[in-house]
């Protein structure tokens, strides 16, 4: 067994990601070149890279935005339906949250219309005692100071719907882009759109989900 896995075990210690990629085209394949000068050849790329998107694929109905978040130490006599439930309020900005298996509240929400404020600390702990005012309020739940607060930039569009196309002027290239906050549902979506486009055939989603 030992030397069953040797190969492939020396092929996953010579994996490492690459960052910085630039594409080029070729008739039966691209190439990504990173800025040390190294190439990775493949027979198609998918670029699903969340806020950081290929300057080919910049598009006025796109931007990105800030978000914050907080997790509470683990909690006891919390309501039931808390635990089997997770809870997004219809509202502006809106507020989620969820629990883990710990007892820890996860909540998160008050969006801003900008790329660049989710790296203001201040700010994050300004954030952080709305979002716990808004569970309390909600949910008489008082999570007292969080564990843990984050924040951090997505991308969305105007009209809601994510981005999923070939990048322009690159056949074999894809985007992915765009998902807003529901990156569950819109990746599965991406991918059943690539993996037919790739295989030459139709999708019924594809026209909706154009690059536009």
């Amino acid at each position: 067994m030992p030397r069953a896995l040797s190969a492939p075990a020396r092929q996953l210690q010579a994996t490492r990601c690459a960052s910085a990629l630039k594409p080029s085209a070729i008739t039966t394949a691209i190439a990504l070149s990173t800025s040390k000068g190294e190439v990775l050849v493949a027979g198609h790329a998918v670029f699903c890279t969340g806020y950081e998107y290929l300057p080919q694929m910049k598009t006025k109905s796109h931007h990105v935005t800030s978000t914050w978040a907080l997790a509470s130490e683990p909690l006891t006599g919390l309501p039931d339906w808390m635990r089997d439930t997770i809870t997004w309020e219809a509202a502006e900005p809106y507020l989620y949250f969820r629990t883990d298996e710990a007892g820890r509240v996860i909540a998160g929400g008050e969006d801003e219309d900008a790329a660049d404020t989710n790296s203001d600390p201040k700010k994050l702990a300004r954030k952080a005692k709305v979002i716990a005012r808004k569970l309390r309020d909600l949910t008489g739940v008082k999570i007292g100071k969080p564990a843990y607060t984050w924040s951090a930039p997505f991308s969305v569009t105007d009209d809601g719907l994510p981005i999923i196309d070939r990048v322009p002027g690159f056949d074999r290239i894809f985007s992915v882009m765009g998902f807003g906050g529901n990156g569950i549902t819109f990746s599965m979506i991406g991918a059943q759109i690539i993996a037919a486009a790739i295989a030459g055939k139709p999708d019924p989603d594809a026209e909706i989900l154009r690059y536009r």
